[in-house]
């Protein structure tokens, strides 16, 4: 569900938080998620505009990257991070040789000049994969 709205308002940011709802919903098993409900929505922004700031400034590249290459970066890292940073777990969810992933994450953080291993690169670059979800780019 998204959060609610007044009549007469856009229909556009209701519908993006529905479907991150419901792919929230399919990813627990719960049959009702509210957008916003977790902890996470509290620090990212409603506006779309912001969000989209977010994750051209953190993601830009890679998005670019991974359209150019057909790759997977960005899912690779993002299965990563929700495995708690486990390459063996994360790299048998991919379907991938721990190496792989290892390259993959390596790649990663060159193209967005982060480095990986810092707690402050890690916050700010999940906060920008939940902002991409929430608008509908990731799958």
């Amino acid at each position: 569900m998204s959060c609610p709205f007044l009549p007469g308002a856009a229909l556009r940011v209701a519908q993006r938080e529905a479907l991150w709802a419901v792919s929230k919903a399919a990813e627990s098993g719960r049959s009702v998620v509210r957008y916003g409900d977790d902890s996470l929505g509290r620090w990212l922004p409603d506006d779309p505009a912001v969000l989209t700031a977010l994750v051209e400034h953190v993601l830009g590249e890679v998005l670019r990257y991974d359209e150019a290459h057909d790759s997977q970066l960005l899912v690779s890292v993002r299965t990563w991070m929700e495995r708690d940073r486990r390459t063996e777990t994360a790299a048998t969810a991919l379907h991938i040789q721990p190496n792989t992933l290892a390259y993959r994450l390596r790649r990663f953080g060159a193209l967005t000049d982060r480095d990986m291993a810092s707690t402050g690169a890690l916050a700010e670059v999940w906060l920008a994969i939940q902002a991409a979800g929430a608008l509908g780019l990731t799958d």
